[in-house]
């Protein structure tokens, strides 16, 4: 292969995009620990099932489309949250596709990727803003820092509809392997070469994009690449609800 990418989440998935659509030719694997879309389904069903029994593979975790497969689908339209997008911009190989690294670049990248879910199914979905709204002034008036973001809500329904048409997509001009582990990843002269159980990948590039179920798996092939690392923050949600008035 010319490329390996290790993590059929929305890294993995648009990183197959983005290769496909800049050179058809490349002959590009994706390799998935988790189910493909159709055959994720979780047994918890409240009924006979009411909690978490430990599936080999959670599906809930892993399988194309990552852990976000079965969420509400929002997606925040900012570089001020979930990490610092502008200062990986900045390094010398994505400098060949961006002319300068700055939030206005990042929040357009972000817009093109928004474009591309509207292209696959999200059309006619909200998108919210928070600048210039009454809510923003009174976080104002009360001292609370409100980010300016525009938020798509695809919601659970479409953000799975937009997984379906993006495989549909890809699946013809990528070789997806699911329910694949890769073990380990290791460095050859003419690129790379992952194993798999028995079976053996070799390609000129790798991606790994291995997720949050994986990070532990990622941090030990960094070590032994000697790749180094860094932490980052983990951004945590706590959803309240309340009537408007008390609120």
């Amino acid at each position: 292969y010319d490329v390996l990418i290790i993590g059929a989440g929305p890294g993995g998935i648009f990183s197959a995009y983005e290769l496909m659509e800049r050179k058809p030719d490349l002959k590009i694997a994706v390799f998935e620990v988790g189910h493909p879309l159709e055959h994720r389904k979780c047994p918890i069903d409240g009924d006979k099932i009411k909690s978490c029994i430990h599936c080999k593979c959670c599906s809930i975790m892993s399988g194309f489309g990552g852990a976000g497969a079965f969420s509400d689908g929002k997606l925040t339209l900012t570089p001020d949250v979930g990490g610092h997008l502008v200062d990986y911009m900045s390094r010398e190989k994505v400098e060949q596709l961006i002319k300068y690294a700055d939030k206005k670049t990042a929040i357009e990248l972000m817009e093109y990727v928004d474009g591309i879910n509207l292209r696959f199914g999200g059309e006619g979905t909200k998108l919210d803003f928070t600048a210039g709204t009454k809510f923003k002034k009174t976080c104002m008036q009360h001292g609370l820092h409100l980010l300016d973001a525009s938020v798509r809500h695809l919601g659970t329904d479409i953000n799975y509809i937009v997984l379906e048409h993006l495989y549909d997509h890809l699946k013809n001009k990528v070789d997806f392997y699911f329910d694949c582990a890769i073990e380990t990843v290791e460095k050859t002269e003419k690129g790379y070469k992952v194993y798999s159980d028995d079976t053996t990948f070799e390609g000129t590039k790798c991606i790994i994009s291995a997720g949050r179920s994986g990070s532990k798996w990622m941090e030990r092939i960094c070590n032994e690449l000697e790749i180094p690392t860094k932490s980052n923050r983990v951004d945590l949600g706590v959803r309240v609800e309340l009537p408007a008035e008390v609120f």
